[in-house]
């Protein structure tokens, strides 16, 4: 009886000690969740790095003050979302406050990483996101001033649709 208690037991416990089923290679790797307006979670999956490059183009335009380069980057309807509570509609009007903000504090950007990520949404679709964290230095009475921006930019065929910005104070180093 002891033995074929112990076969019983030992049968069941290398049963239980198998590896868990391995991810098929072609499943996207989820790296959190976002919740669409409806309440649906929908998946955040490990996006193409590729357009870090875009956005690395986009920063260096605007640290040369490129206006024209950063209108053709943005999409008409393209919308931002600035740290202050500031919302801009149109490529136009954020040519426009970039300016008036280039001219008034000579801004700069360091950008000190970078994460693309992919939201599947609900009804099969794809956005193509960046969310990056920058320093950006610009001059305020005379003082240089660091805040440490992360910005989350949504891209559509390798232009900016949206951009939302947060910032919190920075070390000035």
């Amino acid at each position: 009886m002891k033995k074929k208690l112990l076969i019983i037991l030992v049968t069941f416990v290398l049963g239980s000690c198998q590896a868990p089923a391995e991810k098929s290679s072609n499943e996207p790797n989820v790296i959190g969740y976002e919740f669409n307006d409806e309440g649906v979670k929908q998946n955040i999956v490990a996006g193409n790095v590729a357009i870090t490059d875009v956005y690395m183009d986009y920063i260096q335009a605007h640290n040369d003050k490129n206006l024209d380069k950063i209108y053709e980057m943005d999409m008409e309807d393209v919308i931002i979302r600035a740290s202050n509570g500031a919302l801009y509609n149109g490529r136009d009007t954020h040519k426009q406050e970039l300016e008036a903000w280039f001219n008034s504090a000579s801004p700069t950007w360091k950008i000190k990483w970078m994460v693309a990520n992919t939201v599947k949404g609900a009804d099969g679709k794809s956005q193509n996101w960046l969310t990056t964290g920058v320093d950006v230095v610009q001059s305020v009475d005379g003082n240089n001033l660091t805040t440490h921006h992360v910005v989350d930019v949504n891209f559509i065929d390798g232009k900016v649709k949206e951009l939302n910005a947060y910032d919190r104070a920075s070390e000035n180093k």
